[in-house]
């Protein structure tokens, strides 16, 4: 491949900044809306959009539940290939449908796309998952009954159609660009080690009746439009203390030596300001870090020369043989402006590989272009090093070649097979971290490849010499680390035909916040089939800031458990009951129960650090928001009893901070009452105006009055007489004052 100057290549890469619009315009200029399923079994959340193209489109009602469980994942509205959409198409001397012979063609998927063939669904897409979502109740306040259960297009259960021992598979079949077919299937897991991961498996079919020559296949996925759970609780101010689109970027798999394939990105620091801001600690929140992620895609599979027959398909190590990134340009060119000023031509270089030229990688394979890791220059400025990059434009794409294929035959197949997910500190960890480099007490952690530079390259700069900040950094050091552990299970789990042990059925759940404290009812009969079941384990959370975080309450081995017939909404199943009694009444609790099975020690298709583990049913199928109060304990004696507020002053400025409401803050609450007792209300003359009946099926200690008499009318200023008595015979009296 012929070199260039780096004027000459410079021009190059304005002039196909320009076309290269065509991929990542917004969906309204470029793809109608197509039909979209969603992959949300785990951790990593993606969009499956039916004709490859672009379609903005968010995760529904419940797209940031569990905020605890940092569910992520982009809006797919630029086109990016976590689940094969977006794919480039470019061969030599091509024929268009209009007879006209391009030398240098590259198709876009867009039907604006001039050379366009076709591109409609031709096999319609799928949706199943293994488990229907379970029956989840919530009872709330008032004895109202929810059944939690609204996620939309879940898809539909069916296990038969499961790959291997996933959870989740999308599959689409279209005519695509140049005549090729691409098939896809989409696939994903619960299991919690394999769960911040999805599959994208790509078959290309040449059906154009013609031979491709020189023909590549482009695909790309950006840092841009990515989605996070959150509560939104704490507020972050936007622009203050998120630089999250500052990125440094790193392909693995381009040199001797390298064992995988993974193309992978993480916070930079903002070079405009001051100090260090890698990992965006939240200086206003006790430090804790809001970008400790390492977003990736990785390679596991990529066909070394087209093939027919599936046995003759050997993947290469050396493709992707172009890696790059690139800064989306923001000149606002409309798709017709695109396609006057820009030439395919230069575009069909690019992507095979003359931009890697102005920077190449040093060592890398003979016969590949790898961009240089811009993490690898030696500067702290992300944007400094590349001219792909740069601070007017933070919507960057790492970029991957594959080809080329001299030929191409009609009937021929091409096959694709990678990942796409993230690995992260979590939450919990991001949390206790910042706090402590905000305090000045951060260690090390240990068992670094490098004493200074952690897991970043070993030239890496970091943006100053505090200690603080550079132990900050080298723990989110170790991400980069856990990017390695997860393509290595995945790289397992696609060489052990996708048969790792699967996460067992979810639970059927009911919880209910009574006098006793919090009552939980849960069946699962299908996982207590298997001859590995292991039991269940009780989690909660107090409060839904993005600052707490679910603990275990309880846990349960099959031996120690005995079902009981429950009703579950209203379905009795073989089930079990716990009632959560270390409660403070009044919190807003939530729980959510999931079933175990333990792998066995043997277990051939258990990547070997997850054998004898067990692995907890999916926490996203736990689909409850709704808190959960626990009421009042019931008393044990009537002197215990107690009328708050007495006296009651209407104008008591007091009576806000009992959250009454402002416009009518009319109530008393009778506390420390018995589980069933009668109270009856009398005028300081003797007159019975309220009689209140308490025997609540929560076993509450406390009921409320909203000082309205049986014939619904406001009473006066003046003492009042509470008498109680239980069934048993029991009386006691009691005086209030009433200031109106």
């Amino acid at each position: 491949m012929k070199m260039m100057n780096k004027q000459t290549a410079r021009y190059l890469m304005l002039a196909v900044s320009a076309l290269l619009i065509f991929v990542i315009l917004p969906s309204e200029m470029l793809q109608a809306d197509g039909q979209t399923a969603v992959i949300r079994v785990g951790k990593f959340w993606c969009g499956v959009i039916d004709h490859g193209g672009t379609s903005t489109f968010d995760y529904g009602s419940y797209s940031w539940f569990p905020n605890d469980f940092s569910c992520q994942g982009p809006s797919m509205q630029d086109g990016t290939s976590q689940t094969g959409s977006g794919l480039v198409m470019a061969t030599t001397n091509w024929e268009d449908p209009l007879g006209t012979v391009i030398p240098k063609a590259v198709v876009l998927w867009s039907p604006d796309s001039d050379y366009n063939w076709g591109d409609v669904v031709t096999v319609p897409m799928t949706n199943h998952i293994r488990w229907d979502l379970p029956l989840n109740y919530t009872i709330q306040q008032g004895d109202t009954e929810y059944e939690d259960k609204q996620i939309d297009n879940w898809g539909a259960p069916d296990a038969t159609k499961m790959v291997g021992t996933s959870d989740q598979v999308v599959e689409v079949t279209k005519q695509g660009p140049m005549g090729v077919e691409i098939h896809r299937k989409v696939f994903a897991w619960s299991q919690q080690y394999h769960h911040n991961y999805i599959v994208c498996d790509v078959t290309l079919t040449n059906k154009s009746g013609k031979t491709l020559t020189d023909f590549y296949v482009r695909m790309h996925q950006g840092d841009y439009y990515n989605r996070k759970a959150s509560s939104g609780e704490p507020d972050v101010e936007d622009g203050v203390e998120n630089n999250e689109t500052f990125t440094w970027h790193h392909y693995y798999g381009a040199r001797e030596g390298d064992s995988l394939r993974i193309w992978y990105r993480y916070n930079a620091d903002d070079p405009q300001r001051g100090g260090d801001q890698m990992g965006s600690p939240i200086t206003t929140q006790d430090g804790r870090l809001e970008l400790d992620e390492v977003h990736f895609y990785a390679i596991l599979h990529a066909s070394a020369a087209p093939y027919v027959d599936e046995t003759d398909d050997v993947d290469d190590f050396l493709q992707p043989s172009v890696t790059d990134v690139y800064s989306r340009p923001l000149v606002g060119l409309t798709v017709e402006e695109a396609k006057t000023t820009a030439d395919r031509a230069k575009l069909y270089d690019y992507i095979a590989g003359y931009s890697a030229t102005l920077n190449p990688m040093e060592n890398a394979f003979e016969g590949t272009f790898h961009q240089k890791n811009n993490d690898e220059f030696g500067v702290d400025n992300w944007a400094g090093a590349l001219p792909g990059m740069g601070t007017t434009s933070t919507f960057h794409a790492r970029y991957s070649s594959f080809g080329p294929y001299p030929e191409f035959h009609d009937g021929e197949k091409l096959h694709l097979v990678y990942v796409s997910g993230f690995g992260e500190l979590g939450l919990k960890q991001a949390k206790e971290l910042g706090e402590k480099y905000m305090a000045g007490t951060l260690d090390d952690p240990i068992n670094l490849p490098d004493d200074r530079t952690g897991y970043f390259p070993s030239n890496f700069d970091f943006p100053t010499d505090d200690e603080q900040d550079l132990r900050k950094n080298r723990w989110l050091s170790t991400v980069i680390d856990t990017v390695h552990t997860i393509v290595s299970r995945a790289k397992w789990n696609y060489e052990h035909d996708w048969q790792v042990p699967a996460a067992p059925e979810p639970p059927h759940i009911w919880v209910w916040g009574t006098g006793e404290g919090v009552e939980l009812r849960w069946a699962a009969p299908e996982a207590e089939m298997d001859p590995n079941f292991y039991g269940y384990r009780i989690m909660r959370r107090v409060g839904r800031s993005d600052t707490v975080f679910y603990e275990k309450v309880a846990e349960f081995t099959a031996d120690e458990l005995t079902p009981e017939l429950v009703e579950i909404g209203d379905v009795q199943l073989n089930g079990y009951r716990y009632v959560d009694t270390d409660v403070l009444f009044g919190s807003h609790l939530f729980y959510y129960v999931q079933s175990g099975v333990r792998v066995a020690d043997n277990d051939e298709n258990a990547y070997p650090t997850t054998r004898g583990e067990v692995l907890w049913s999916g926490r996203v199928w736990s689909t409850s928001r709704l808190h959960v109060s626990p009421e009042r304990p019931v008393g044990s004696a009537l002197a215990d009893i107690r009328i708050v507020p007495n006296p009651y002053n209407i104008a008591d400025p007091v009576l806000q901070g009992y959250g009454l409401d402002s416009d009518d803050p009319r109530q008393l609450t009778f506390y420390n009452l018995p589980s069933e007792v009668s109270i009856k209300l009398f005028t300081e003359s003797g007159d019975l105006i309220k009689t209140i009946e308490h025997a609540p099926l929560s076993k509450a200690g406390s009921t409320n009055w909203d000082m309205l008499t049986d014939n619904q009318q406001a009473i006066s200023s003046g003492v009042y007489i509470a008498v109680f008595e239980t069934p048993s015979g029991e009386v006691a009296y009691q005086k209030f004052i009433v200031v109106r």
